[in-house]
C-alpha cells in the first residue's frame, strides 16, 4: 500500500512538472528580474513611447498631452531625456498632435502621429517630412528594418502601413487579430502586439502571414528584443512580461494597483535599460534586467 501511494505521488509530481514546462506559458519562477535604475520627474505630458539613440546618447519621449483621438490639437511634442533620467529638453519638437510610437533610422526619428508619420532630424530637431497615410485613424507602433523601410500599425483600422522611398501605403490591409499596437523588427523576425486580443504574433515579412507566438498579455502594447533571443512585452494596464527563446512567459512587473501604465516600452542594449513610459503617471522609469 505504501509503495502504491509513493508511486502515485511520483507520477503526479512528474505530470505537474511536465505541465509547467511543456506549454511555455506557465512557470513558477522567472529567470530574470527587473531592478529600477531611475525614474524621471513627472513633467512629461502623457508619455507614450521612449526610445534610446545610441549615436547621441539621448532618449526621445513622445508626449500625447491632451489625448484627443479625433481632433488635431497641435499640443503633442517630443522630449529629450538623459540616460540617467534628467529631462534635457522638454519641448524639443512641438506642434504634433497625438504622437505615439518612435523608430530611428539613419539620423531620422520617425513618429506615428494620428494619420501621418512625421520624420524628424535627430541632428537639428527639424521636421524633414510629414507622410499622410490614406484612411488611417490611429497610427501607433513604429519599427524600422535594416533597409530603412518604416512599418506603422493603425490600431483603430487593424492595418499596417509601410513608409518606403518617401511614400506611405497600406502594407497589410486587415490584420489577423484586432487592434495592432507595438511592432518589433530584428533582421527577418517581425512581431506585432495586439491590444484587442492580448496576443503577440509573429509576422513573416515575405509572405505577410501571421502565426501564433504568445497570448495572455491583456491590452498588449510594446514589444522589444533583449538581444539574447528573449523579448520584453508590456500590457498598457501596467504589466511587463519576459518571453524566453522557448516562448515561455513570465510577469516581471505589475503596477496596475498604482495607476502606473506601462506603455510603448523599448530596451536599450548599450546602457542596458528597459525604458517604460508611464502614460497617466507622466514619467519614464528605467529598469535593469538582472539574472536570478
Amino acid at each position: 500500500m505504501k509503495s502504491n501511494i509513493l508511486t502515485g505521488a511520483c507520477a503526479m509530481l512528474f505530470i505537474l512538472t511536465l505541465g509547467s514546462c511543456s506549454s511555455g506559458r506557465i512557470s513558477s519562477r522567472a529567470p530574470v528580474e527587473l531592478e529600477q535604475a531611475w525614474a524621471s520627474d513627472n513633467t512629461f505630458k502623457t508619455p507614450e513611447s521612449a526610445l534610446y539613440d545610441p549615436q547621441r546618447n539621448v532618449i526621445y519621449v513622445s508626449n500625447i498631452n491632451n489625448n484627443t483621438k479625433t481632433s488635431k490639437d497641435g499640443d503633442g511634442f517630443i522630449s529629450k531625456l538623459s540616460p540617467t533620467g534628467e529631462v534635457q529638453e522638454l519641448y524639443w519638437v512641438s506642434g504634433l498632435n497625438n504622437p505615439h510610437g518612435l523608430a530611428l533610422h539613419n539620423n531620422v526619428l520617425y513618429v506615428a502621429d494620428m494619420d501621418e508619420v512625421v520624420a524628424i532630424s535627430t541632428q537639428s530637431g527639424g521636421v524633414l517630412g510629414r507622410y499622410k497615410a490614406d484612411r488611417a485613424r490611429m497610427l501607433n507602433g513604429v519599427a524600422a528594418d535594416d533597409n530603412g523601410n518604416i512599418y506603422v500599425t493603425d490600431t483603430e483600422e487593424d492595418r499596417i502601413y509601410v513608409l518606403r522611398n518617401g511614400r506611405i501605403s497600406p502594407w497589410i490591409d486587415k490584420t489577423k487579430a484586432s487592434r495592432p499596437n507595438g511592432i518589433s523588427i530584428r533582421g527577418n523576425r517581425m512581431l506585432v502586439a495586439f491590444s484587442g486580443s492580448g496576443e503577440v504574433m509573429l509576422l513573416d515579412p515575405e509572405t505577410k502571414r501571421f502565426s501564433e507566438w504568445i497570448d495572455g498579455v491583456k491590452a498588449a502594447d510594446g514589444i522589444d528584443a533583449v538581444g539574447d533571443g528573449s523579448y520584453l512585452a508590456s500590457s498598457w494596464n501596467g504589466e511587463i512580461f519576459h518571453i524566453d527563446e522557448r516562448n515561455r512567459k513570465w510577469s516581471l512587473l505589475n503596477t496596475t494597483d498604482q495607476n502606473m501604465n506601462t506603455a510603448d516600452i523599448h530596451y536599450a542594449a548599450q546602457p542596458g535599460l528597459l525604458l517604460v513610459p508611464t502614460f497617466k503617471d507622466n514619467r519614464v522609469v528605467a529598469y535593469r534586467l538582472r539574472e536570478r
